[in-house]
């Protein structure tokens, strides 16, 4: 195809920049006041932790129970 010779090589997209620290940008903008999604996350994370003790919860109930059909 015309045009293709040897053209010039296509620079690399610069690094990314190193994100700072999530505990600086947690919950805050930049004038300080919390925007509407720092409720919706902080839910987020809230249920998420409460599904992981419920499931901790069940798996622990369930060991126990083997524990005691294997006579331990």
């Amino acid at each position: 195809p015309r045009g293709c010779r040897h053209s010039a090589p296509v620079p690399l997209p610069a690094a990314p920049r190193a994100r700072a620290p999530r505990a600086l940008h947690a919950g805050k903008r930049r004038d300080g006041k919390p925007n509407s999604l720092d409720l919706t996350f902080h839910l987020l994370r809230e249920f998420l932790e409460m599904s992981r003790e419920e499931r901790l919860a069940q798996k622990a109930l369930s060991n126990k129970l083997l524990l005691q059909s294997i006579g331990k």
